[in-house]
């Protein structure tokens, strides 16, 4: 990601409810010059899909109200690109529909975790972005 660079993904949602996992995911992925938006739970990550522009999402599996699977299926019905980083057996994730390919272990480094995804995201000439 070389600054000037246009990036198909402008927003990503974090989805983690260790405060430093948090903070440490969004510095991460904000150096890399996407915005950011972090929640702690299923339930407000529910609200931000249903209320602002995602372009893709950074997700632990189990955070403070359950497992990330009704936001999973809600962002494979908008076509918006997903990653797990969570210390769940991979076991646990992949019976809920999440393959492999699309989980990392933590800790993770986020700014890999942000390229794989946007190795999942369309051209920008097909993503508007305003």
């Amino acid at each position: 990601m070389r600054p000037g660079q246009a990036l198909a993904i402008d927003t990503i949602l974090i989805v983690e409810d260790d405060v430093f996992i948090s903070m440490d995911a969004a510095d991460a992925v904000a150096r890399a010059g996407v915005n950011v938006i972090t929640t702690e739970s299923v339930r407000d990550a529910l609200e931000i899909l249903d209320t602002e522009h995602i372009s893709g999402a950074i997700l632990d599996f189990q955070v403070r109200d359950g497992a990330v699977t009704p936001i999973v299926q809600r962002l494979r019905r908008n076509g918006i690109p997903f990653r797990i980083v969570s210390g769940s057996a991979i076991k646990e994730i992949e019976e809920n529909g999440i393959p492999q390919e699309l989980c990392a272990s933590k800790p993770a480094d986020y700014r890999q975790v942000l390229v794989s995804l946007m190795k999942d995201v369309p051209s920008s000439g097909s993503h508007s972005r305003h």
